[in-house]
């Protein structure tokens, strides 16, 4: 298989498996972007290691995002439905007439997804801890992006009806999540978690119009809820910036093991970042070994959540001390956190 028709089934797969009963929007135009030899050798621009999908109809949403007169854009505000005969023209034109900014922008940038939504999930693994620790919590964001999940206690959430409001709630910012089973712990004093910081390998600057106006564009057309809390989130991290640590994780994680004070827990967290951080397939085999050694000097409690080789999403929370590592999947959930089953009995470590 040549690498053309190797991109363009990346593009049927996403189309497919992705975007499909999510967004129709992009589901057509990943096809017409797999019929086209033209499209696909625009696409094959973007840097390595990056997906050409989200990037190459992330380079387009954030074009038309500013402004740019084409009669595609009406598909993109929800105004009409792209038919797949009209899909392959409008593409076309749209990408022959600002094919040297998409250029620019695919073989730079970097998909950074922020999804401030997985806060839902996250709270209850932080009561969880909260309960069965005693003392200030240190939170270190692994794969933070622009560090706007280290702001979930300025958010507001809505667990099916029952609001959680905490001392610094941002009351327009609200994080909506279906509990689908089980019983999530949701009470917590944010007061106890204490100087969070997220690593991230190219950080997303909350004051830099130009990169957070990226970070939007990286959200579906279709997904308007979600692009209205993004922009909420982002700004109140723009009056109160999170801190960040650039560089790759394996720079960092000693020091902040060495740094943080004995009598305070640390916590790591990774949503959906172990895969890009520790490769794959054997991200999560090789994040245990990581943190297992870091933990002969103290211990170090884990929250991950990811797919893990299975269909559903899951969280686990783990636990390394001396070297020796124990986790339970105690969650399954939502990619955007929109929904939470809690498991009241875990599976085995290692399910």
């Amino acid at each position: 298989m040549t690498d053309r028709s190797q991109l363009a089934e990346t593009f049927r797969r996403f189309a497919d498996q992705q975007c499909a009963g999510l967004s129709p929007l992009y589901a057509t135009l990943s096809h017409a972007v797999a019929r086209s030899a033209d499209l696909l050798d625009l696409a094959a621009g973007t840097r390595p290691g990056q997906p050409a999908p989200n990037m190459l109809l992330g380079a387009i949403h954030h074009i038309l995002r500013r402004g740019v007169q084409h009669p595609l854009a009406n598909y993109f505000t929800g105004h009409e439905d792209l038919a797949a005969d009209d899909a392959d023209a409008l593409l076309a034109d749209f990408c022959r007439r600002h094919r040297a900014q998409i250029e620019r922008i695919i073989s730079t940038r970097s998909v950074q997804t922020n999804e401030v939504g997985r806060c839902s999930v996250l709270l209850p693994a932080f009561a969880a801890l909260q309960q069965q620790l005693e003392g200030p919590i240190r939170v270190v964001d692994v794969g933070a992006s622009a560090g706007l999940n280290l702001l979930w206690p300025r958010y507001t959430y809505d667990y099916g009806g029952r609001r959680i409001t905490l001392s610094d709630s941002d009351l327009d910012t609200v994080l909506t999540c279906d509990i689908r089973g089980g019983t999530p712990p949701l009470t917590l004093d944010p007061a106890r978690f204490v100087r969070p910081v997220g690593i991230e390998l190219d950080p997303v600057d909350v004051t830099d119009t130009e990169a957070t106006e990226w970070l939007v564009s990286l959200t579906w057309p279709e997904q308007t809820t979600r692009m209205r809390t993004l922009n909420s989130a982002l700004a109140l991290a723009s009056r109160n910036p999170p801190t960040i640590l650039a560089g790759a994780a394996a720079d960092h994680l000693a020091d902040i093991v060495a740094e943080t004070p004995d009598d305070q827990h640390l916590v790591f967290v990774f949503s959906w970042s172990i895969y890009q951080i520790f490769g794959s397939p054997g991200g999560r085999e090789r994040l245990v070994d990581t943190v297992a050694h870091l933990s002969q000097r103290r211990p170090i409690h884990e929250i991950s959540i990811g797919h893990f080789g299975q269909e559903i999403p899951r969280m686990i929370m783990a636990t390394h001390d001396g070297g020796v590592s124990r986790s339970d999947v105690v969650a399954h959930c939502d990619v955007y956190g929109t929904w939470l089953h809690w498991l009241t009995d875990p599976a085995q470590p290692g399910n």
